[in-house]
């Protein structure tokens, strides 16, 4: 069977669009054009995704086809004079399709590439969405923005659809595709890697044709397809395929692949194709100076626009010289036909002399449809004898002419499109009265053309931009004085930027090598530990059991275990749960003062005595409670860890034996309690502390610079400072210190490292919606626009281009991050928000964690009675009951079970979380965590679209 297909386009919910590009629409005009498969665009938008499962229903194997339309309504999508009973709907077909938008940094560049998704069924379609979802917001555009590498997501797309296929869009477009001239690749292997194998077909785009793109051998193993990418249903079919094989998606997928079969029949016979100058973006240029220039006018003005001197954008044309090998297009024997096409609505408009949207054209359109049944009909099949008996001979000749590919073309340029004409002025003024077309007079228009060709130009690699980040192993002098001092404790103030962890790494190893006792480092973060553990690592001839990288807390509460290793550790929550036990007649707010005061005793243990006696008696009933259970408060680790080390007990010497040498980054935030810590272990060890006073950022958890400067009265280091700032530029460097420039901090001499000019810009907007979309304007201009919608509203040049993941936006309350947040969802730019509480604490995440905890029996207490808050029937009184059973049990899940049998309304709760809990484990063992916790998002109706997930 021979048909046409489409398949690339975009639905109602991708930006820019048509309202009326919804399934009855876009069926309409696909069968007034001629086309029979349509792509359904946008299956990753959830809106759109509904609406296609709604509307369509099983048709061929992988197709789909319209379970019903109101011809009343489709009737308002269609030009006059076209009815809806005319068009043979029932005969269209759909394959579902999406186009992604992939920005993302690489090999030191931003890349912008856009990549088609094809899936056979629905369920591969949710199984791509799901996996996205977690990536970035798939609900505000139909085509989404994601930070992913295009060979991460063809990663995704074989495990989630592995029935289905890739295709990267529009490879020449220039800011948004694997070949584009401001944000691609010079070779498919350096996008895909070793994925490349995987992709069989490229979409040329309207700006290039088969001929452009056959000048490069290395396209000549792919398949070379053609889709209009429309954004309203009229525009369908301006590029489509020619297929001659069955009606699936397996045969369509195979014909993509194998364009002859092995019996040597030809599956792909064709395109059909916009004549590339129309692109606007097939010539150099530049569109605020309407310049438009020739690639070799381009290379002689250096890149430049003649009138403005900005770099001008380079176009398709340009591009496709620039990777050429061939002076000329080679094509295989069984090569597909190629059909050069311009749009009908075009041709009338230019032979009636009236816009291709006008009343007049849109009259002589329906009646060549009424009279060749369809567009493609009219243009490549009906006789010209039969145009001009049943049209007229004026459209017979335009015919002609454009299937001889005799044109006068003016190119398109920096998003301005091109005009393609079949005659010239003065023949259309001799016509003009003369000829009428459907019973509508002949008026005249203009302009000329001439094609250019294509040789292929000597290639030259870009030059990469030199970094300004400090090498990798390099150290700067003063950081080498650090390395490779002798001296026993050493402090080193380190500006930001300076190299605080490459320096701290480099001592390490550089004592390492010298003496391979075992060593300690201190970090503030868990983040922190697991950057130095993987920099250490890395490192040959290290020994890496020998060095302990851990937070204080972590470091402490492991030698702690040495002692009780069935110690868990309590925290605000579980406090609460023990406090409500020992003193149930004091109310809530009683309690909370009482824990304020039991934090202010374990950050100061020798204050006792300006506490009430009650207080410090309250308080060691809470210890003792805690202690008898195998318990520690958080904030208890370090004073006991202190108060053992000080007791030289044998585990006490342990510790000291694993920090001969101690190394502290970030010392400026620590607290008098961790100082008194680190003085203790400096009777035995060597101290190594790196930091900086001007960046002491927990002082609502106690820290205070003051210790930094405490450490050189008390232990006489020798000091160091770094003042070379890799990091930031001088304009930031030296508004930083404008701001900081009265603390009193000591001296400060940070220069920047890097010579790149810099301009820090301050803008006062009117309220905090107008901030947000100020900060969304200047994202899209930092990125070089997220679509050719914003690009084409920026000005033509722009020099530096950002990835999204090169970009950060610092806000001082949560509700500025709220509205900021929403303006950048609503113009689908992907971020995500960091703030204090981790996220798998915070909705809807949260019961995904605690039954992780539940089925590993990690559970405490605290965590069983906020999953059974969550249950049916389950309220204060309960939870009150429960709580006196639960709250010393290292084994919540089984003894709420048992007190379940003595208490009935709990008893439908019970059976509900245990079976919970025992699905959740048998799934884990067989198939992994992620699928036994998905039981919990089914249990919870939880939908796995969420972008948490």
């Amino acid at each position: 069977m021979r048909y046409i297909a489409d398949l690339h386009i975009h639905s109602c919910y991708s930006r820019a669009t048509s309202k009326a590009s919804r399934l009855p629409g876009l069926a309409a005009w696909a069968a007034i054009k001629g086309i029979r498969v349509l792509a359904t665009g946008d299956f990753t938008h959830p809106g759109w995704l509904q609406h296609l499962s709604e509307n369509l229903e099983p048709a061929e194997p992988g197709l789909f086809k319209l379970r019903s339309w109101d011809n009343d309504e489709i009737a308002t999508y269609l030009p006059a004079g076209i009815h809806p009973s005319g068009l043979a709907l029932a005969d269209i077909r759909f394959v579902l399709s999406s186009e992604i938008s992939s920005i993302y940094k690489k090999d030191g560049k931003v890349r912008k590439i856009h990549n088609i998704l094809y899936a056979p069924d629905f369920d591969s379609v949710r199984r791509i969405n799901k996996k996205l979802a977690g990536i970035g917001n798939l609900e505000s555009d139909g085509r989404p923005i994601l930070g992913l590498d295009a060979h991460d997501l063809l990663a995704i797309a074989l495990e989630a659809a592995p029935g289905g296929f890739f295709v990267p869009a529009h490879i020449w477009t220039p800011w948004f595709s694997l070949f584009g001239s401001k944000s691609g690749f010079d070779a498919i292997d350096e996008c895909f890697g070793d994925l490349t194998g995987e992709i069989f077909a490229l979409e040329t785009g309207l700006s290039s044709d088969p001929d452009m793109n056959r000048c490069i051998s290395a396209l000549d193993r792919f398949t070379l397809i053609s889709n209009s990418d429309c954004h309203s249903p009229a525009k369908l079919g301006r590029e489509a395929n020619i297929f001659t094989t069955e009606l699936s998606f397996d045969a369509l997928g195979q014909a993509l692949r194998n364009p002859v079969t092995q019996e040597g029949e030809k599956v792909f016979t064709g395109t059909i194709e916009f004549y590339p100058e129309e692109g606007k973006y097939h010539c150099d240029g530049h569109r605020k100076c309407r310049v438009c220039l020739e690639p070799d006018e381009t290379m002689r003005n250096k890149g430049k626009c003649p009138v403005c001197g900005k770099p001008v954008t380079v176009g398709v044309l340009h591009r496709v010289m620039d990777l050429a090998d061939r002076p000329a297009p080679v094509y295989g024997k069984d090569a597909p036909a190629v059909f050069s096409l311009i749009p009908l609505p075009e041709v009338l408009g230019e032979l009636l002399g009236v816009g291709p949207a006008s009343k007049t054209v849109m009259r002589s359109y329906a009646h060549a449809i009424n009279t060749f049944s369809s567009e493609f009909n009219l243009l490549l099949d009906v006789p010209i004898k039969d145009i001009a008996a049943q049209g007229s001979a004026l459209l017979a000749e335009a015919v002609s002419r454009m299937r001889q590919g005799r044109v006068i073309r003016r190119p398109g340029y920096d998003g301005e499109f091109g005009v393609i004409r079949l005659f010239d002025e003065d023949e259309l003024s001799r016509l003009a009265g003369q000829l009428e077309l459907f019973g509508a007079s002949v008026h005249t228009r203009k302009r000329k053309r001439k094609k250019a060709s294509i040789s292929p130009q000597t290639r030259k690699t870009p030059k990469k931009k030199a970094a300004v980040t400090l090498k990798k192993n390099k150290l700067n002098p003063r950081q080498q004085a650090v390395v490779t001092s002798s001296s026993q404790h050493i402090l080193v103030q380190a500006g930001p930027g300076t190299g605080k962890t490459h320096t701290l790494v480099a001592r390490l190893c550089h004592r390492m090598n010298l003496n391979p006792d075992p060593a300690t480092v201190f970090t503030f973060t868990n983040k922190a530990a697991a950057e130095i553990r993987d920099r250490v690592q890395s490192v040959a001839g290290i020994s890496h059991q020998s060095v302990f990288i851990a937070t204080l807390h972590g470091f402490c509460l492991h030698f702690l275990r040495k002692q009780d290793p069935a110690l868990q550790v309590v925290g605000p929550e579980m406090r609460m749960l023990f406090l409500r036990k020992l003193f149930p007649d004091q109310s809530g707010s009683a309690l909370v003062t009482l824990s304020h005061h039991l934090s202010n005793l374990f950050a100061n243990p020798g204050d006792l005595q300006t506490v009430s006696p009650e207080i410090v008696q309250w308080a060691r009933r809470y210890s003792e409670m805690v202690d008898s259970l195998h318990y520690i408060d958080l904030e208890a680790i370090i004073p006991c860890a202190l108060a053992m080390l000080k007791n030289d007990s044998p585990h006490a010497e342990a510790m000291r034996r694993q920090t001969t040498c101690l190394y502290i980054d970030e010392f400026q935030d620590l607290n008098a309690l961790q100082y008194q810590l680190v003085l203790e272990l400096a009777r035995s060890s060597s101290i190594f502390a790196i930091g900086d006073p001007d960046q002491a950022i927990y002082g609502f958890r106690g820290a205070d610079p003051r210790w930094f400067f405490a450490f050189i009265e008390d232990l006489h280091p020798e000091v160091h400072t770094l003042n070379i700032n890799y990091r930031s530029d001088a304009s930031i460097v030296a508004a930083a210190f404008q701001v900081i420039g009265n603390n009193p901090t000591g001296n400060r001499e940070i220069v920047a490292h890097s010579s790149r000019p810099g301009r820090i810009f301050l803008e006062q907007c009117r309220s905090d919606r107008d901030e947000a979309d100020f900060i969304v304007r200047m994202i899209e201009r930092l990125v070089g626009g997220t679509s050719h919608r914003e690009i084409e509203q920026l000005s033509s040049g722009e020099q530096d281009i950002f990835s999204l993941a090169d970009i950060g936006v610092l806000y001082r309350t949560s509700r500025q991050a709220d509205i900021i947040g929403d303006a950048l969802f609503n113009q689908g730019i992907p971020f995500r928000r960091l703030g204090l509480e981790p996220f798998y604490l915070s909705e809807p995440v949260k019961p995904l964690y605690l039954w992780a905890l539940v089925a590993a029996d990690l559970a405490l207490p605290t965590n069983f009675l906020t999953l059974l808050a969550r249950e049916p029937g389950i309220g204060k009184k309960t939870l009150q009951d429960v709580e006196e059973t639960l709250f010393s049990s290292q084994n919540p899940l089984m003894d709420f079970l048992q007190l379940a049998e003595k208490k009935e309304r709990l008893q439908q709760a019970a059976i509900r979380l245990k079976n919970l809990r025992d699905k959740i484990q048998k799934i884990a063992k067989k198939e992994g965590v992620a699928a036994g916790l998905a039981t919990v998002l089914a249990y919870y109706r939880i939908s796995d679209n969420t972008p948490e997930f």
